[in-house]
């Protein structure tokens, strides 16, 4: 079989016998307000991305493999304050899936949409994922659920016509031979640790392989279920369609997507969710694409079977969005639809000026995870005044660094301030205030950066508003490069001076953490302390939300804003 990095369809003279386009996307995070450009991206390539979508041996499928949805059960928009996340990100799934049907030819085309669960998709727990299966025009697949201790979904699979399953087959005629019909089964796996994602939020729901670990620490012993519900329904339909194609959607991450290619090499393409990254590669006869983040690209593949009904070649496009033309995107249907949707919400309302004169946004990106970030640096200072006013003897204020999910820029609106603190489900982002002594908030900022150091994009690391953590220090006591010891790489704010001293292990320290980090049993020091902790009834987005309104959104970016935090 060839596989190809780039596509020649336009090149393409004899069209071979069956012909499968899939357009694949993955980890949107509910960011509606880049979706009319995303479509705009998919209509502008339909030619391609749908090469003969029309004709009846051509199988169109648009793949979404994880993460369109994110904290589902956050409020907060002004156009429409009864509606959640989840509310407003399913009604423009709905549309965006309707318009891409219309890209590749509408009625007259065959349109399939299948779509598998990422970790935020379960933010708002098993229940909304049985609202979006019931509801949104598409097939929702589960490779990886444990039936037998999932009663939510047998209750949904044992509905006429369900449209949630394990794994479907489809056939695609062939061109000259009304006799051969050419399969292809696609497959959904989502990452399996859901006592660590979403801890207690899914009721009716078990994947097989839970448990309360983060993805990095997975690997193939425990991933044995996941492995063998994939290659069970591999085997059986290769039995009966030797020469069938197989496309499974995995949101897992490429590491976790190369050990189910390993032990499941029958597998043809892997669309890979949950890693953020844009990559491509091949072993054996897989082909693994990784879909990005965040409508900045989508992939289209086109699969080819031949005269003999093998399953010739793979080519494959990649499209970035910001590189399409958007002439006349005001009148396009969606930002009609976003328009309509978000009117007061779309308002600009952030001013925002740096009083040391050199920069024009606190930005949002990937080095957030594991280093220094002015805007981590404002949105803990932000949130301590807010507790303060009702916690006067608040010293820090703790954030993890995988909550925030947006920036802040001058004439930031509602849209843009909703999405900074959209890391976490709102049922699990409660704060809790208490006491630690200054060794046992050493033990836990230790802790959290060594783990951090030891996968730095994937592991958060926690933002503190006035604590600074030497993260070189920790990594050289740790590598034994240094002979100091872990409480001389924290310093604290001295409350007269306003500089950073030497912590002291015998003072005690009221701090803010979030429920999600205190409740976890993976790492040692929130067990150890969770039970001095009592809670706030509030989360970040509220909290930060009170400090805007008070300062009338004016956000000042000063010195302190600056300072090193993380070193």
């Amino acid at each position: 079989m060839k596989i190809n990095s780039a596509s020649d369809i336009r090149g393409r003279v004899n069209f071979k016998s069956a012909n499968v386009n899939i357009l694949a996307t993955s980890d949107n995070h509910g960011n509606v307000h880049s979706l009319p450009k995303f479509v705009k991206t998919i209509e502008s390539n339909k030619d391609e991305i749908f090469n003969k979508g029309q004709k009846e041996n051509t199988l169109n499928v648009f793949a979404i493999a994880g993460d369109w949805f994110i904290n589902p059960s956050k409020k907060g928009f002004i156009t429409k304050s009864e509606m959640t996340n989840g509310d407003i990100q399913l009604g423009f799934l709905k549309k965006v899936i309707t318009l891409v049907k219309q890209a590749s030819g509408g009625d007259k085309s065959n349109f399939k949409t299948v779509f598998t669960s990422g970790n935020h998709d379960l933010d708002g727990g098993d229940s909304f994922l049985y609202k979006v299966i019931d509801s949104a025009p598409m097939t929702t697949l589960i490779t990886n659920v444990d039936i037998e201790n999932s009663s939510g979904i047998r209750k949904l699979q044992n509905k006429e016509n369900s449209k949630c399953k394990t794994s479907v087959v489809y056939e695609i005629p062939d061109d000259k031979n009304p006799k051969l019909k050419h399969k292809i089964l696609f497959l959904g796996v989502t990452i399996p640790t859901m006592d660590f994602y979403n801890p207690g939020l899914l009721k009716k729901m078990k994947f097989l392989d839970n448990g309360n670990v983060k993805d990095t620490q997975l690997s193939e012993e425990t991933l044995q279920g996941t492995i063998k519900s994939v290659k069970n329904e591999v085997d059986k339909f290769k039995k009966e369609n030797p020469k069938g194609a197989v496309v499974l959607s995995a949101h897992t991450g490429n590491r976790l997507s190369k050990i189910i290619r390993d032990n499941v090499p029958e597998i043809n393409v892997i669309l890979n969710g949950h890693d953020h990254k844009n990559l491509t590669s091949l072993k054996g006869k897989t082909n693994i694409n990784s879909l990005g983040k965040d409508n900045e690209l989508v992939k289209a593949l086109n699969l080819h079977f031949n005269d003999n009904g093998d399953l010739e070649s793979i080519d494959m496009n990649t499209y970035f969005t910001d590189l399409t033309l958007t002439d006349n995107i005001n009148s396009h249907p969606l930002q009609q639809f976003l328009k309509e949707s978000f009117t007061n919400d779309m308002t600009p309302i952030v001013s925002l000026r740096d009083m040391t004169g050199d920069i024009d946004e606190l930005d949002y990106g990937n080095e957030i995870r594991y280093s220094n970030s002015y805007l981590a640096n404002y949105l803990t200072s932000a949130v301590k005044r807010s507790v303060r006013a009702v916690e006067p003897e608040v010293f820090a204020v703790g954030l993890q660094s995988s909550i925030i999910r947006g920036g802040i820029k001058q004439g930031a609106n509602n849209l843009d301030l909703m999405k900074i603190f959209d890391g976490v489900s709102e049922d699990l982002s409660n704060l809790k205030i208490g006491s630690v002594k200054g060794d046992e908030l050493t033990g836990l900022i230790t802790e959290n950066v060594i783990s951090n150091l030891q996968a730095p994009t994937r592991n958060t690391i926690i933002h503190w508003s006035d604590i600074q953590v030497n993260r070189t220090l920790i990594s050289q006591i740790y590598s034994g490069e240094s002979d100091k010891e872990y409480k001389d790489a924290i310093k604290v704010r001295n409350p007269i001076t306003k500089k950073f001293d030497p912590i002291d292990n015998d003072e005690s320290y009221k701090i803010v953490l979030a429920e999600k980090y205190l409740i976890k049993d993976d790492i040692e020091w929130p067990k150890k302390i969770r039970d001095k902790f009592v809670s706030l009834n509030q989360t970040y987005d509220a909290m930060f939300r009170t400090y805007l309104y008070n300062i009338d959104y004016d956000i000042r970016i000063t010195p302190k804003t600056k300072e090193q935090r993380i070193l």
